[in-house]
Order: structure tokens, then sequence, then C-alpha cells
């Protein structure tokens, strides 16, 4: 059997010992490497989408995840999910998005959405890949999007429980406006889920589906190998 390599691609330095921890328990002997450019946020949203420039930079790092030896790569960012989808035409290896497993899974409970974030980048591509997932099925998908800005200034500014205390609030109105689904745009959302056990309506993140789907193509890599 052979220890499949993956690279993830970053536009945060956050979280990576979680995300090296699950993918390590799920997956023996994965080596987890990263490529990180926190500039691409800023970019992005200085320029209301990605940018030829962010486009251009996120193909080459592609490029070297290929040529370090990677078996997948991970797009971790909706901001720039878009991009993979661009990018993997560049490269022979897998590429997956984060956020995909996790806007299949809201296509299948429904039509009728709520996508909530505090980036409004990150909001537009998972409510088009949900939109276009849906499609593929013979559904239309209805998808708002509440963008938490004051969660984002709060978090920005050094108040990471004011950050959480608006998203949970602002999801447990949410749960009573008959949604079937509410959707986080942002991986790093998870560390909410503990506190919305209370709540109804199905909410979704890409942490858990995404690494999850991610665990199980590098195990079928380990497999084959």
């Amino acid at each position: 059997m052979k220890n499949p390599h993956v690279t993830i691609l970053q536009t945060s330095f956050a979280k990576r010992d979680d995300t090296i921890a699950f993918l390590k328990e799920k997956v023996p002997g994965v080596q987890v490497e990263f490529i990180t450019d926190s500039t691409i946020l800023k970019d992005v949203r200085a320029n209301g989408g990605p940018s030829q420039a962010v486009i251009d930079r996120m193909r080459l790092y592609a490029k070297a995840a290929q040529i370090s030896g990677a078996d997948l790569i991970i797009n971790s960012c909706s901001t720039v999910g878009e991009v993979a989808d661009l990018y993997r035409r560049d490269v022979s290896i897998p590429v997956l998005r984060i956020d995909e497993p996790m806007c299949r899974e809201a296509a299948a409970l429904g039509t009728n959405f709520a996508i909530i974030g505090t980036v409004e980048t990150s909001m537009g591509p998972v409510a088009r890949l949900i939109a276009r997932i849906a499609r593929e099925q013979g559904k239309t998908a209805h998808c708002q999007l509440f963008v938490q800005r004051e969660a984002w200034d709060a978090l920005t500014s050094g108040h990471p429980e004011e950050h959480n205390r608006i998203l949970l609030k602002n999801i447990r109105e949410l749960d009573s406006r008959g949604f079937d689904a509410i959707v986080m745009s942002q991986v790093s959302m998870r560390a909410l889920l503990p506190d919305l056990k209370d709540v109804r309506t199905p909410v979704l993140c890409s942490f858990y589906s995404g690494y999850g789907a991610a665990a199980d193509k590098l195990n079928a890599i380990r497999a084959a190998g």
C-alpha cells in the first residue's frame, strides 16, 4: 500500500492542526502539506471576485502541488472554489473543492436554502455550486444569502466570542423560517456546530463532509498503490 500525499491550498493559516489530525485519523500514513497565500482573500474582496492575478497564482500553486508529489489537491476556501474548476484543467491529479460534498448534501435535502457567512465573496460560489448540482438533478435551487458583516468585524477586531454570538443568534433566527438547510459558507464556522444542537433545520458545514470525502479518496489511492 502507498502512503498518499495531499496538498491543501489555503487562504488562511488558521486551523491546520485540526485538519491534519482529522486526516491522519482517517487515512493511515497520509502526508499532509499546505500551500497558503493569505493575501488572496484581501485581493478577492477588493476586486469583488477572483482577479486574473489570483487565478494565475492559484494555477501555479496547483502545478507546484503536483510537482511536489501530491496525489490529491484540496481547495479549502469557498471564496476561490470556482478557481479550482479552472486549475483542475492544468493538473493530472484529482482536485476536490472542500464545499462540494456539503453542497451535494444540501441539494439532497430540498431546494430552499439559507447561506450564512461573514465574507460575501465566499457565499456566491457556494450558492452557484448548489444551484448547479440541483440542476443536474432536475431541480431549481433557491438560495438566500445572509452576510454577517458585524461578525467579521468582531473577529478581525480580536473578539471571536462576539463573532460566535452574532452567528449563533442569526442561525437560530433562520431556524424558524422554513429553510430545507442552513449552509455555512466558510469551513471555519464549524466551531459553532456544538452550540447548535437545538436547531431543528439541518446546519451544513464543509469541514466534515469535505475532509471526509478527501479521506475516502486518499484511502482509495492508498489501497490502489
